[in-house]
């Protein structure tokens, strides 16, 4: 009996995490031409994302708490009807400024009150009736299946819906969360808590003062760590390079034909982020130096950006495109690895809000440049100038981080002798 209660819950979050997947990816591969076919700027476009990023950022914590107030249940629901009301006003917008405002917002409420929520809503259901429940399987599945299907749906989203009309994308995400939001109300079930415990009247400002405090003990930890603040801003330069192929690849390499053809990229991009993230330990282990892996794949990553740009080979602009995915994908892996690995301080947690903080920061100020170089210049150049940007940036830093890590360990292996 318990069992198949507990396989229930686990069958409607791999549901819900599928359907609601589906409903963003389904428009991943044609958001940017959608918003090109209303004469939006590329700077426009990019606002649309900078607001979506500044705002995921600003209720990310407040959401947390909403669902714990409200319930797991109710928070799913919301964010169904908030980001369809995002994509709803994507949707009839006809190159009206406010309405991409707009969508950005709800769209970005509407993502930070899913973040967790139902991860958080499936483990207390399942805890509440078996303890030593483990579930290592079950999100392996749902990671699995997840891919998938968004690489499925991203790619007939791109070449059936798209090829019809550019809005038929963001219609059929609207269509599949509210779809997943049905799924919620009759199949979803708070788990029995406390009430005590949880009470109802929780001040939701409470989490800015939160994201206050986290963000002064990370400037005082940063100061007696000067080794790990070097690390954190040799990482954020990264974001100049993928801010603009990351976003605006679909422009890029959509011909003059009326036929889409992103679909295919998406699958292609899709499969290179699984390929980059199973070839990170292979390419880790090349040198028990990790600074050097970062410079090689700086280097190699910003040599793919600018061949892919001056080539005048489509075929090969889309390999070199792919490699630059891998690159990142790689690479991603490795930097949060060596993040974590020279953290020395116990606050953890503290230290990877606060890089994360500054990632966001330094990820909203690329999106702001790359959008003005390329009204100013084109996506091509645009592209050239950010990562060139980012290689003239991160190496010198990246020298100094290895120079004063060296100096560290020869100042503790000091130590220890002086002791001895």
């Amino acid at each position: 009996m318990k069992m198949k209660e507990i396989k229930n819950i686990i069958n409607t979050y791999y549901i819900i995490n599928i359907l609601y997947g589906m409903g963003i990816a389904v428009f991943g591969a044609t958001l940017y031409l959608y918003m090109e076919s209303l004469h939006y700027s590329y700077a426009e476009m990019n606002i649309f994302l900078s607001l979506f990023w500044i705002v995921s950022f600003l209720t990310e914590t407040p959401s947390g708490i909403i669902a714990d107030t409200f319930g797991r249940k109710n928070t799913i629901i919301s964010s169904c009807i908030i980001r369809s009301i995002g994509l709803l006003f994507l949707f009839i917008d006809w190159g009206n400024i406010t309405f991409l405002i707009l969508g950005a917002i709800f769209t970005a409420i509407g993502e930070s009150l899913k973040s967790g929520t139902l991860d958080s809503w499936m483990i207390d259901r399942i805890l509440a009736i078996d303890e030593t429940f483990t579930f290592d399987k079950v999100f392996s599945i749902n990671s699995m299946a997840g891919t998938t299907v968004n690489l499925l749906s991203g790619y007939l989203g791109a070449q059936v819906l798209g090829n019809i009309d550019l809005s038929y994308p963001i219609l059929a995400g609207i269509i599949l969360l509210i779809i997943s939001m049905i799924v919620a109300i009759f199949k979803m079930k708070e788990p029995k808590r406390n009430l005590e415990e949880n009470p109802h009247l929780i001040n939701i400002g409470q989490s800015f003062n939160m994201l206050k405090k986290t963000t002064k003990e990370g400037i005082h930890f940063l100061r007696n760590d000067k080794t790990f603040f070097l690390i954190c801003l040799s990482f954020l330069p990264l974001s100049f390079i993928i801010s603009g192929p990351g976003n605006q690849w679909q422009l890029f390499f959509q011909d003059e034909t009326k036929d889409i053809n992103t679909g295919y990229i998406w699958v292609g991009l899709n499969l290179c982020s699984i390929l980059g993230a199973y070839l990170s330990r292979k390419i880790s282990s090349l040198s028990e130096n990790k600074i050097y892996i970062l410079i090689g794949s700086t280097i190699f990553n910003t040599l793919s950006i600018i061949l892919c740009v001056l080539t005048g080979n489509y075929l090969i602009a889309l390999l070199l495109f792919w490699l630059h995915v891998v690159i990142t994908a790689s690479e991603e892996v490795i930097r949060y690895t060596f993040l974590n690995q020279n953290i020395k301080n116990e606050n953890r947690s503290t230290l990877l809000s606060f890089f994360n903080t500054l990632e966001a920061g330094a990820t909203i100020l690329a999106l702001l440049l790359n959008g003005f170089f390329s009204d100013f210049y084109g996506i091509g150049n645009a592209w050239l100038i950010m990562s060139i940007i980012s290689l003239v940036i991160s190496i010198p830093v990246y020298l100094i981080v290895n120079s004063t890590i060296k100096k560290h360990k020869l100042g503790k292996s000091n130590e220890v002798m002086k002791t001895i």
